[in-house]
């Protein structure tokens, strides 16, 4: 039986203190294993934690996910520094140094995890690993991976011309597979509620994401933001206009999604987080910047793409039509549920698969 193992490159604990939450997300770093594990695979899901422990996977919600349960592993962190992204366990790396595993799937690009595995144990020991790509398009594990998993067109057009750095290499095409969100479209759905804000965004708050359009924003209209993070009181402070909602559970996103007329993105380094999908699944037109999202992510008719010049006047505009913020709504989330829904990672589970067994 072919082994797969996944191991998150940042703690599991980075964007959610709650161990009990954590283990009850459902979203495509779960489904990826489950469905491999449905495929006849053997998986697991490795991941950094405060403390040991293992669990078996809760039930898959897609259909023929007989027998799509796996394990998960979690290492209690023994090094890193102060910021929960460089984490490790070294106890991680012996297992991966001791694991038969046919392929490993390092699922995020710089998080201290992903560095010490490759460093310790996935390059000496010259072993196979793929890689999925989230946030930054870039670090020194990409030219090293025999498989990224990308997520959009303007990600693998830079991925492929790189900017002129001399440790920066081209990389080929056919060693890309696009990778949609695979979110729950029947949790994330349009919902019938008062517009309570304009404009909402979902984000980590740090000083890597782009706050300052935001927070212009939040001068003409009524704008919130949910999420934590390490700057979040110094956000609080530089923009008091904003609503600053604090950590909101995934399952209570689409309430909130729904309390609002537009999605904004935060963010100028994250080319696809999976906020914009889940904001698009309940019919809310996104708004992003051009620089980092392309039309693949954000069609047309489901959003605006905007530029630096031109964001506040597009928004107040988009605000102001009401028939057409209803059209884009309707349409984003048609464009969800066709190319993001629960089953939607089938195709590149498939590819992992193959490129497993060819080495097994």
């Amino acid at each position: 039986m072919t082994r797969i193992v996944f191991v998150l490159s940042y703690p599991a604990y980075h964007s959610v203190a709650d161990p009990a939450e954590w283990l009850r997300w459902d979203n495509r770093d779960r489904r990826m294993p489950a469905l491999l594990s449905a495929m006849g695979a053997d998986v697991e899901l490795w991941g950094v934690a405060q403390e040991d422990a293992e669990h078996v996977s809760p039930a898959p919600r897609f259909p023929d996910a007989a027998g799509a349960s796996y394990r998960i592993r979690l290492f209690a962190k023994d090094g890193g520094g102060t910021k929960s992204r460089d984490h490790f366990s070294d106890a991680m790396v012996a297992a991966a140094r001791a694991d038969p595993a046919d392929l490993f799937v390092v699922v995020g690009t710089n998080g201290g995890a992903g560095y010490r595995l490759f460093d310790r144990a996935l390059k000496p020991d010259a072993r196979r690993f793929a890689l999925v790509i989230g946030g930054d398009y870039w670090s020194r594990l990409v030219p090293h991976a025999a498989l990224l998993f990308t997520e959009g067109a303007i990600q693998e057009a830079a991925l492929m011309r790189p900017a002129p750095r001399f440790w920066r290499k081209s990389i080929d095409a056919d060693r890309f597979e696009r990778l949609p969100k695979s979110i729950d479209t029947d949790l994330f759905r349009p919902a019938m509620a008062g517009a309570r804000w304009d404009v909402v965004s979902v984000s980590r708050l740090t000083r890597w994401k782009s706050f300052d359009e935001v927070g212009a924003l939040s001068v003409e209209h009524r704008v919130a933001v949910a999420g934590a993070g390490p700057d979040a009181e110094a956000l609080a402070r530089r923009y008091p206009e904003i609503e600053w909602l604090g950590h909101v559970a995934n399952a209570q996103v689409p309430a909130l999604l729904a309390a609002a007329h537009i999605y904004f993105h935060a963010g100028r380094r994250d080319y696809f987080p999976r906020a914009i999908v889940e904001a698009m699944a309940c019919g809310r037109p996104v708004v992003a910047f051009r620089d980092r999202i392309g039309e693949d992510v954000v069609p047309p008719d489901c959003g605006l793409l905007v530029g630096d010049r031109d964001y506040r006047g597009a928004v107040a505009a988009l605000l102001a039509d009401p028939v057409r913020l209803s059209a884009m709504g309707g349409a984003a989330r048609r464009h969800a549920v066709a190319t993001h829904g629960l089953t939607s990672s089938v195709p590149a589970c498939r590819r992992l698969l193959a490129f497993a067994e060819v080495g097994a």
